[in-house]
């Protein structure tokens, strides 16, 4: 019998976090370069070595469970990306039982899996349900996350680094922009002072109307230089003079402002948030 990997399917991918395609896992007896077989299921079906990835960087990764690994990983072009060595997995799955199983440098031994839980196995020291009749731990999985070098900086939606990391507190109430040229930094507004509500208030600018602008209006006025004639009891009143009468000039031709209401932006959007930490 083999024993499965430490997934249903081992997957692996580039630095930048792409599906390897085309990779290469070679198998090796531990401490040595002697190949070393691995399996496509559990009931045997040797792979070939090395196992060339899928589409998916994907492959059935299954071990001998008396035997003890080394795993290079390359590209498509045999360049090398990592090695982990000492490798083993000497359980299997019995009734729902985890049975003393090593996977990559760490253990679960004698682990019951009930109603599709883990009971009893403690995961980065922390208890995952259930009674704990033992302890099971797993240790750091040394494959490409071990592979990332000091000082790689990560996102993580959590409040606490992972083991390994530490957290960055220089980079506080900010917001993420996708570059295609050289990342860096800028901006002057913390992330919750830019998305709030935002009210709106202020004057509209000086404007000096032109007759053209103006309403069309009119202004009444009082004629002078009038005379009365009288002629055998008959009276008339006649102007002298009338044509190129104007009224007085009114307003004083000034600019003058409106005051401004409208409604206020709500641009308080949802957020999510993340930590930046840094590979120790």
């Amino acid at each position: 019998m083999a024993n499965l990997g430490p997934a249903p399917k081992a997957q692996f991918f580039t630095a930048e976090g792409q599906p390897l395609v085309g990779g290469k896992v070679y198998t090796y007896a531990a401490g040595t370069t002697t190949p070393l077989a691995t399996y496509t299921s559990a009931s045997g079906g040797a792979n070939t070595n090395p196992v060339i990835l899928d589409g998916r960087g994907e492959c059935n990764l299954w071990f001998s469970p008396t035997s003890t690994y080394k795993i290079k990983l390359t590209d498509s072009n045999d360049v090398e990306i990592y090695a982990v060595d000492n490798i083993t997995s000497t359980g299997y799955v019995s009734g729902g039982t985890i049975v003393s199983s090593a996977i990559v440098n760490g253990t679960i031994s004698n682990t019951a899996i009930t109603g599709g839980s883990i009971s009893g196995a403690t995961i980065d020291n922390t208890i995952i349900g259930g009674t704990t009749p033992t302890t099971a731990t797993f240790t750091t999985f040394s494959g490409a996350w071990a592979s990332l070098p000091a000082g790689t900086r990560m996102l993580f939606v959590q409040t606490a680094a992972p083991t390994g990391w530490t957290k960055s507190t220089t980079d506080d109430n900010k917001a993420l922009r996708i570059v295609s040229g050289t990342a860096g930094t800028g901006g002057s507004v913390a992330f919750t002072t830019a998305f709030s509500s935002q009210s709106i208030s202020g004057t509209v600018g000086d404007t000096t109307l032109t007759i053209n602008q103006i309403p069309a209006h009119t202004h009444s006025y009082t004629a002078a230089g009038g005379v009365t004639v009288v002629n055998g009891g008959t009276s008339f009143s006649a102007l002298i003079n009338a044509s190129g009468l104007t009224t007085g000039s009114q307003g004083g031709g000034q600019p003058h402002t409106h005051s401004l209401t409208a409604t206020a932006l709500n641009l308080a959007v949802q957020y999510v948030d993340a930590i930046i930490a840094v590979k120790n």
